[in-house]
């Protein structure tokens, strides 16, 4: 779930897509450890793993200086078929369910619009297209109160600063995992840019404080029923426990704390 480094004394919550190799790899390095990776990009993820957190609940653990790196979500699921899709081919190894890929007629090497109007279907076939598109909300939890430091992924030179002022020495964050090709909104047709959104829908309401996705033209209306980043993990119901779960951020928290004040009017 979490990656605590006690030479730092942080606790560092990897998202994909979001920076986790580059950091990874500066906490190993930072930690002392051996470093001679043949293959840094990939191996750093078989010495510090990614798991998940439940989305719905806030984090549970006693780990303390919480940090993590965030990402416009609809960048972040274009990174995903750049690493995934275009450069690892993840939809020719092994581990992707074939027949599935066949029932559904859908092409192991789909183009961009091709990949964004089947999300759901390649998510059900591969387990690495899953995890690597799965809301950020798997990996941070329901909330980000209990984090001391959110940092934005095109602001990771303040996250090299945050680095050099732990470690006590000045420390160049590496660039790995690094897509061969990038692809932007304007990659996509109009329909797909909408799919897109529609299904980033849930993120860009969770990081409401981070980014705002009247930048790509908006989020479309549509079902509530439609394929998300929550969904790729299964139906991501939000009733838990019978109560309804929202995600909190900063702004939520304000806004709730206007309607309902800590101390009742009238009674001071």
């Amino acid at each position: 779930m979490a990656i605590e480094s006690k030479e730092l004394a942080v606790t560092y919550y990897p998202i994909p897509k979001s920076g986790s190799s580059s950091v990874k790899y500066a906490l190993i390095a930072l930690g002392g450890k051996d470093i001679d990776f043949p293959d840094p990009d990939n191996e750093v993820h078989s010495h510090l793993p990614t798991n998940h957190v439940d989305p719905f609940h806030p984090l549970r653990d006693a780990h303390k200086r919480r940090f993590t790196i965030v990402r416009d979500p609809l960048e972040r699921l274009l990174s995903a078929y750049s690493s995934r899709i275009r450069d690892a081919r993840v939809m020719a190894r092994p581990s992707a369910d074939k027949d599935k890929l066949e029932g559904f007629g859908i092409p192991v090497d789909p183009d961009l619009d091709t990949f964004i109007l089947n999300i759901e279907k390649y998510c059900a076939c591969s387990w690495e297209v899953r995890f690597h598109v799965a809301s950020v909300r798997h990996f941070t939890g329901s909330n980000l109160f209990q984090f001391e430091r959110v940092f934005r992924f095109e602001r990771m030179d303040e996250v090299g600063a945050f680095f050099s002022t732990l470690g006590g020495r000045a420390l160049d964050l590496p660039r790995l995992q690094a897509a061969a090709t990038k692809f932007g909104p304007s990659d996509m047709s109009s329909e797909a840019l909408a799919k897109a959104m529609r299904f980033c829908r849930y993120d860009y309401g969770f990081l409401v404080d981070y980014y705002d996705p009247g930048r790509w033209g908006g989020i479309p209306e549509g079902d509530a029923g439609e394929p998300s980043t929550l969904h790729a993990y299964g139906d991501p119901a939000a009733w838990r426990d019978g109560r309804l779960i929202f995600p909190r951020t900063p702004r939520n928290f304000l806004h709730f704390m206007s309607k309902r004040p800590l101390v009742e009017r009238g009674l001071v």
